[in-house]
């Protein structure tokens, strides 16, 4: 599970956050909804563990992040937390399968190439798998980048703006995705965009 308390974050004088608490258990969905400039991205990013709050605590899998170095904070992260990026992040040089294959040679896991295939013909991407990511559409690597987050079986999945660049139907498609894999590896989803299409799709929400 994942859990923030007093969460405060600021760029500079003029740029501050703070943050409401969440709380988010395992096999549980929360969405995050909030219009741009509201702090969004950055909160996920705190949740992360990607930047270090000016106060306050993010615990995930009852550990706490300040109780934590930066070594043991990058292994906590890359062994409990799958991240969907806003844009997604891919090493060029590799095809969309051996992208998909990264997070688990990263933790020294054997590499699933089973589970990437069904992954990519759950999101409909199959025929693109021996691509380079450049030669995709945004929409594709956009669901290239979500079935890479699911490739550990994280604790955590954390998705910025997961479905800004796909259609109604996609949407859908990657949303319904999502809440069964994390319900199937007992993981906490949290979802953190502006997308108004998504406010029916989950019971538990945060507006910031």
């Amino acid at each position: 599970m994942i859990s923030s308390r007093n969460l405060r974050f600021s760029y500079s004088p003029q740029k501050k956050f703070s943050f409401p608490d969440i709380q988010c258990g395992n096999k549980e969905t929360l969405l995050i909804l909030g219009q741009s400039g509201r702090g969004k991205t950055t909160l996920l990013h705190l949740l992360a563990l990607l930047l270090k709050p000016e106060s306050g605590e993010v615990r995930i899998a009852d550990k706490s992040s300040n109780a934590l170095s930066q070594e043991e904070l990058t292994s906590l992260r890359a062994r409990n937390i799958g991240i969907i990026y806003q844009r997604p992040h891919f090493v060029s040089a590799l095809s969309v399968l051996d992208n998909l294959l990264l997070p688990n040679f990263l933790v020294n896991q054997k590499q699933d190439k089973v589970k990437a295939v069904q992954l990519a013909e759950q999101l409909g991407f199959t025929e693109h798998l021996s691509k380079k990511t450049h030669q995709l559409s945004q929409g594709e690597q956009q669901r290239v980048s979500i079935a890479r987050s699911l490739m550990n079986n994280p604790n955590v999945i954390l998705a910025d703006e997961p479905t800004s660049n796909l259609d109604d139907v996609n949407c859908q498609k990657v949303i319904q995705l999502l809440k069964a894999q994390s319900a199937s590896i007992g993981a906490s989803l949290v979802v953190v965009t502006h997308d108004q299409r998504l406010k029916d799709e989950f019971s538990n929400q945060v507006i910031l």
